[in-house]
């Protein structure tokens, strides 16, 4: 996931050979750290190195017997700010590597989120203490591409009608994960409902002009996501380093609220508030934990 990075202004790092040169300055100089031992007494170290303003990267690996570290991932880190409320979450292992993924889906609308699992030390100190349960997450996304776009044309009235849709059907998915049988069909319904609609309308409409924004995996790895939505925010950063610009954009996605990084260079159109944005973007999530 090398060339990820380039969403927090690296674009120049774009091989292994050139990134191990930044790996070694973290290494060396990083702002903190953390270790902890895995159930196999394997000792994971992450070197964190600050960049910008709340961005950086970590580079994590494993402390093998003869205390030569071992580099797993090179990652780019900020903390997400925007809270998302969810129903519960799963965190699973990469078989090879200490590397971990969220799945979990937004409460209001049942939208299914698959993450990278950024706070990893946090979550290992949850493990250890029974008392301990899940409050929220708070996403943030890295784009190596993006493309800001015309908004849909609403009126107060269908924003009002949006509302009501969004609050009815929050209230189905509440009864359905009670097991409401009633509200299970209902919901199945009208996604069948929702799916033929699409189909007829794509067959004269351009998709971007049909869907005010969407949300869906991309490719084989389920935590890159094709995401289209409203831009709420904009922020410009730059990479205290390499001097490239950043932009930090708010992004609403249904109902689903995140901060995109991207390049600058990455980027298409000028980005506004009011405008969309249409990128793809590898999706990292904090969890929030309460004792």
């Amino acid at each position: 996931m090398i060339l990820y990075i380039r969403a927090l202004g690296f674009s120049l790092f774009n091989t292994k050979e050139k990134a191990a040169i930044i790996v070694a300055t973290i290494i060396k100089e990083y702002d903190a750290k953390y270790t902890w031992l895995t159930k196999d007494e394997e000792q994971v170290v992450e070197y964190y190195k600050n960049y910008g303003d709340g961005f950086g990267l970590i580079v994590r690996g494993v402390l093998a017997e003869d205390d030569e570290f071992k580099v797993q991932v090179l990652l780019p880190y900020t903390k997400g700010r925007h809270i998302t409320e969810i129903h519960e979450v799963d965190v699973i292992k990469k078989k090879d590597q200490e590397v971990y993924h969220g799945f979990s889906e937004e409460l209001e609308t049942g939208t299914p989120i698959s993450f990278f699992l950024q706070n990893l030390e946090q979550f290992k100190d949850a493990e250890q203490h029974k008392d301990t349960y899940v409050h929220n997450i708070r996403l943030v996304g890295y784009c190596i591409e993006g493309t800001v776009i015309l908004p849909i044309d609403k009126d107060v009235t269908d924003t009002l009608l949006e509302e009501e849709e969004d609050r009815i059907r929050g209230e189905l998915l509440k009864k359905a994960r009670d097991g409401d049988e009633d509200s299970i069909d209902r919901l199945d319904n009208e996604a069948v409902e929702a799916s033929e609609v699409l189909q007829e309308r794509l067959q004269k409409e351009d998709i971007l002009s049909v869907l005010e924004g969407f949300f869906v995996p991309s490719g084989d790895n389920d935590d890159i996501y094709s995401i289209l939505g409203d831009i709420k925010k904009v922020e410009k950063v730059i990479n205290l380093k390499t001097k490239e610009e950043v932009y930090k954009i708010t992004l609403k996605c249904m109902s689903i609220v995140m901060d995109i990084f991207i390049n600058k260079l990455d980027l298409i159109g000028n980005p506004t508030v009011g405008m969309r944005m249409k990128c793809t973007s590898w999706v990292h999530g904090i969890i929030d934990f309460d004792k």
